[in-house]
């Protein structure tokens, strides 16, 4: 039996119900996963000189949910190039960007990207 602690008043009561009928339980250990289906519609779609492509978002407050949306995004369409630019430096989304194999930037596009 899992013993993490519970979100909030109703989950606790919850857990204490099934405690003191001895129901063998866990709280919060599953992982089912599910698949929303949705479109994504990038900030600018950018066209190289060699006909292929590459989609640039800027993100000024980057939410849990944009992360999620942009990696799900990545999954669902191997090969996608996804850039993203940040207004500002935070340390946490660039460490993040990193970590899922986006190409980041802060506030201003990098040459490199614009050469092609």
């Amino acid at each position: 039996m899992n013993v993490k602690r519970t979100r909030n008043k109703f989950e606790e009561r919850t857990r204490q119900h099934l405690k003191r009928k001895k129901i063998n339980f866990d709280y919060e250990v599953s992982k089912i996963p599910y698949t929303i289906t949705g479109n994504y519609n990038p900030d600018f779609t950018v066209f190289n000189g060699d006909g292929s492509i590459w989609y640039l978002e800027c993100k000024g407050h980057f939410r849990n949910a944009d992360k999620r949306k942009l990696v799900n995004v990545k999954r669902c369409n191997s090969g996608i190039d996804i850039r993203i630019l940040f207004y500002r430096r935070v340390e946490q989304n660039i460490r993040w960007a990193e970590k899922h194999g986006f190409l980041w930037a802060i506030e201003t596009i990098p040459t490199e990207w614009l050469t092609c």
